[in-house]
């Protein structure tokens, strides 16, 4: 495989990966309305460092993540979804809310439950955003991008197709966080926030059921 290649290769799965049931759900959840934009390509940075670095690091030295390990993740990811799900849906309904001043200094974000407001400091990437996509990165198939990468013949190719793979995810889901925050705009934000709510909550549950049963039936 030459480099060209790699990179169209890694470039044409980073957009379909992104395009993934629990990727959708994250979006669904960490999308409030207010830089939209900068929560997906948080997401997309979050996503692509881990899987960066273990896959460059797997290549070198000619090793697999473990599926036990990779699980684990998984279960994670899905007890995320649900934690950010049901807080969407509260948030909707007006028991729980983020909100974001400047006060002319570089924004930062308050966590806000009834009357009480909390600062929780300055921010220029999205905290939850990078979080979840790190995740994501170690769990289900974002391992088995690494171990696609694992079967190239060099690390430069294994780089190359890695990065095509983390860029084009970022630029993916970047452009669905940007519509789905200017879809929360058109007047129909409570409903939409409900439903993301309830569909990632969804989703997380249905990965975390899916992972459990899954190890359950392992001998």
């Amino acid at each position: 495989m030459s480099l060209i290649g790699a990179a169209t290769v890694g470039g044409a799965i980073g957009v379909t990966h992104a395009l993934e049931a629990d990727h959708l759900a994250a979006m669904a959840t960490l999308v409030d309305g207010n830089r939209s934009s900068l929560v997906g390509a948080s997401w997309g940075l979050g996503h692509t460092a881990p899987i960066l670095v273990v896959g460059l690091l797997f290549v070198t030295l000619g090793v697999t993540l473990p599926a036990s390990v990779t699980a684990a993740f998984e279960v994670v990811v899905g007890v995320a979804l649900v934690a950010y799900g049901i807080r969407l849906a509260a948030d909707a309904a007006g028991y729980l809310g983020r909100e974001t001043h400047s006060h002319g200094q570089p924004s930062h974000d308050h966590l806000r439950v009834g009357d009480v407001s909390l600062g929780i400091g300055h921010s220029h990437l999205d905290g939850d955003s990078v979080f979840v996509g790190a995740l994501h990165g170690l769990a289900g198939s974002g391992a088995l991008v690494v171990g696609m990468a694992t079967t190239t013949q060099s690390v430069d190719l294994a780089l190359t197709f890695l990065l095509a793979f983390g860029a084009c995810t970022t630029l993916t889901m970047t452009a669905i966080a940007t519509v789905w925050g200017k879809t929360l705009g058109t007047g129909l934000d409570r409903l939409l926030k409900v439903g993301g709510g309830i569909a990632g909550a969804t989703v997380g549950a249905a990965l975390v059921a899916e992972v459990t049963l899954g190890l359950a039936v392992l001998p």
